[in-house]
């Protein structure tokens, strides 16, 4: 088992101990006896690199399977992907490093254009779009990505499972096609990063629609890269619209760069993989009674549409009937009026089930993902959302935090996750893990 406990505080003789969780941008306690904890489950610890900046020098001067990046900047314009305000991903200090290579190599500021690779999210605001830019705001030109404005879509061709892909215009328009961005889990792609960033990041709608329609099938589900159907799409994709290079990062739990890889899309993008496997994929001794799960705090908690990330990591390790605690504080609500819809309109969980099979919309896949994960156990969200709109999702809601405490009075098995959104927890006695994609629903 792996059992971290750094920032654990001692509360009594009695053998508790109280942990941290992570809550917008605050923390959260919970006291937990030592006899029922199966494990306060956090990311491995590894060195900090000393200096960032010379790191991403070198990585971009020395990448995997290509050409240093100021040998390919020999002209024309280069679109530069950065990922949107739903990742903590330290942007400014990527698109530093890329620029300096830019310039060295001979193009100017006028010729870089930084794409914001929203999907289907929101656009970014202006102090948003501040913070990405840094120092280069006003240099270079900024856009985000607009899934829907057909105008700004290039259509590049059919991928192996019949997907019709259409691509951001001023990103196929570039002579020099580079992304950023970090690596971390993903629910059914197996990891985020590489060439998700242009699909869907930068895909039109239906693309991304008919993406998230196969969250379900298998072979997809948290981690698992090789014989993954969506992730090998995602990099068929990746192949038809040339991307040059990519620059990830792989980040600790307080979102500083622990390793950086760069170079060919796939090769360094593997590379970052094995790097988040080292750090985030934590094995448990068995499966737990209560599952209590932070998302990580802001920004991963900021709506429930990426707080639902917190209650499928936490299924992976709940015994069936058990119970799931997480708290987010949905500041900005669910992140979906689609969502909310679906679940407006179904009676019970089972409706909503039912209607993906017939109708899959996006938004109403967060519906579906949360009716199928309250079959397997109860979940209790603590949140600044008021009680009523909780319960019209199928949540329960908890009041007070700490009403927590007769949660873990009654539990006899307690799993903590202070990460969620980013660790894999494994149970021992599994070949590999059950992805919550395939429990019975």
């Amino acid at each position: 088992m792996t059992l971290q406990t750094a920032g654990a505080r001692q509360v009594n003789n009695s053998g508790n101990k109280a942990f941290p969780l992570p809550y917008g941008k605050e923390s959260l306690w919970v006291e937990i006896p030592e006899a029922k904890l199966l494990g306060f489950l956090q990311p491995r610890s590894v060195i900090l690199p000393e200096n960032i900046p010379e790191l991403l020098r070198s990585k971009l001067r020395d990448p995997a399977g290509a050409s240093p990046l100021a040998s390919l900047a020999v002209g024309g314009r280069a679109a530069v992907v950065v990922d949107d305000s739903t990742r903590s991903v330290p942007s400014a200090i990527l698109l530093d490093a890329v620029m300096e290579e830019l310039l060295a190599g001979g193009l100017s500021p006028s010729q870089v254009t930084v794409l914001v690779a929203t999907g289907l999210h929101r656009p970014l605001n202006e102090v948003e779009q501040a913070q990405i830019l840094g120092g280069w705001k006003g240099r270079v030109s900024i856009e985000c990505h607009d899934a829907r404005n057909r105008d700004r879509l290039l259509e590049v061709g059919t991928t192996s499972l019949g997907t019709r892909i259409l691509i951001n215009r001023t990103f196929m328009e570039a002579d020099l096609k580079i992304l950023t961005g970090d690596v971390e889990y993903h629910q059914f792609c197996g990891f985020g990063g590489g060439a998700k960033s242009v699909y869907p990041g930068l895909a039109g709608a239906e693309a991304i629609q008919s993406n998230h329609s196969r969250m379900d099938w298998k072979g997809t589900g948290c981690g698992l890269l090789e014989g993954n159907p969506v992730r090998a799409e995602i990099e068929e994709v990746g192949r038809m619209v040339g991307v040059d290079y990519l620059l990830s990062v792989v980040l600790n739990r307080d979102g500083r760069i622990v390793s950086v890889h760069a170079g060919d899309v796939e090769l360094a993008f593997r590379e970052a993989c094995r790097a988040v496997d080292h750090i985030y994929r934590v094995p448990v001794s068995g499966y737990a009674d209560l599952v209590i799960a932070s998302p990580g705090g802001s920004p991963k908690d900021l709506t429930l549409y990426q707080s639902q990330k917190a209650i499928e990591a936490a299924l992976r390790v709940v015994e069936p009937g058990g119970t799931v605690i997480v708290p987010a504080t949905c500041a900005e609500g669910s992140g979906s009026r689609r969502f909310e819809r679906w679940m407006e309109e179904a009676g019970t969980p089972e409706e909503v089930l039912t209607r993906i099979q017939g109708s899959f919309e996006m938004g109403g896949h967060k519906a579906y993902q949360i009716a199928r994960a309250v079959r397997r156990a109860e979940v209790y969200l603590y949140s600044t959302l008021s009680p009523d709109k909780v319960s019209s999702w199928f949540l329960n809601p908890l009041r007070h935090w700490g009403d927590v405490q007769s949660f873990v009075d009654k539990a006899s098995r307690v799993i903590v996750l202070p990460q969620a959104t980013l660790t894999l927890a494994v149970p021992r006695m599994c070949p590999g893990f059950l992805p919550a994609c395939e429990f019975e629903t």
